[in-house]
């Protein structure tokens, strides 16, 4: 078997919660050939969304919206097994906890134990996509189109997009989880990604590919300033965290 064969395995299991095959491979080439499929684990999770979103109007036409959003969401925490949301809830403990000091700052965000902030960020973190996804839903009715497209892209941005901080920052710890991928996230693959999604977001979001497009492009500038001044690179929780940012922001910017 071929190393992007196992790559797109390993991204996969990585990256959620669908079973696949023993992984007979696990080397350095292979998670470094999963990067490319990063965006593909995206493009499952929002099959999977827009397939619930169909079922449950074919089902009802009259659903609920705000339990139609509910199972949506749902489904997206499952499907990441909330590893995501664990990247918020370390980034927010150590980045309060840290009270700016760089080593500190490191030193919270491996504790394990669960702080104040950390519940209150994921918690705003689910409201603010729970309200996002329930509005466009509520809007469906007149452009259930936007609604489709957006669930099928925003998760693929918001994976692609962390390979841009990967390209673009550096790893600061010496061995982690994402130590080994570091030099597969190269400038000229995030460039053909990047196209690649703009390409997509032209049909499937329309008159709004722009804008959701230039909002994606700053959440990702404004995050990586961030980093780098509070830890002069990035961890593998902020990376987590960074996925929830901005499918949260471009939520709200597809929904607004």
């Amino acid at each position: 078997m071929s190393t992007y064969y196992w790559g797109f395995w390993y991204a996969l299991i990585f990256l959620s919660r669908v079973p696949g095959p023993y992984l007979k491979r696990i080397d350095k080439e292979v998670q470094q050939a999963a990067m490319w499929f990063y965006p593909i684990v995206g493009a499952i999770l929002g099959l999977l969304l827009v397939s619930l979103v169909l079922l449950c109007y074919l089902y009802n036409p009259q659903a609920s919206f705000l339990l139609v959003a509910a199972l949506l969401l749902a489904l997206w925490v499952y499907f990441t097994g909330a590893m995501h949301l664990d990247g918020v809830a370390d980034t927010a403990d150590a980045w309060v906890g840290g009270l700016g000091n760089h080593e500190r700052t490191l030193e919270i965000m491996k504790d394990p134990r669960v702080g104040a902030m950390a519940v209150a960020a994921m918690i705003v973190v689910l409201l603010v996509k729970f309200a996002a996804i329930a509005a466009l839903l509520e809007q469906a009715h007149s452009d259930l189109g936007l609604l489709l497209g957006g669930l099928l892209l925003i998760p693929m941005l918001a994976r692609a997009g962390i390979i841009g901080l990967m390209a673009t920052t550096s790893y600061v710890r010496k061995q982690g989880m994402v130590s080994d991928t570091q030099s597969a996230a190269t400038k000229s693959k995030v460039m053909i990604m990047s196209a690649v999604l703009a390409l997509l977001a032209l049909p499937l979001l329309q008159e709004k590919a722009l804008l959701i497009l230039l909002v994606w492009l700053a959440v990702l500038v404004g995050y990586r300033a961030a980093l780098k001044k509070r830890l002069g690179g990035y961890t593998g929780d902020t990376l987590g965290a960074a996925v929830e940012i901005q499918e949260a922001v471009l939520l709200v910017a597809l929904a607004l």
